[in-house]
């Protein structure tokens, strides 16, 4: 009988560490999920358009167009 009780006590011993596993690893999804580019909750507009454009290669032109938006925004201020 003493076998049983122990085997009973390791089983409870690793349901209590498997329900801490499981809550951290639902944290992590969570997490995953808000941080992920296809997650349901829709982005602001102003991320949505830093996002479409991480990772991705940019032409020349399109660098050269963004540079002279920034200095017309630059101008515009002084």
């Amino acid at each position: 009988m003493d076998v049983l009780r122990i085997l009973r006590k390791e089983e409870s011993k690793l349901l209590a560490v498997q329900d801490k596993v499981a809550h951290r690893l639902a944290g992590l999804r969570g997490a995953i999920n808000a941080l992920s580019a296809d997650h349901a909750v829709r982005p602001r507009v102003a991320q949505g358009r830093v996002n479409k454009l991480r990772g991705k290669k940019l032409s020349a032109a399109h660098r050269a167009a963004i540079k002279r938006g920034i200095a017309k925004a630059k101008a515009g201020k002084a």
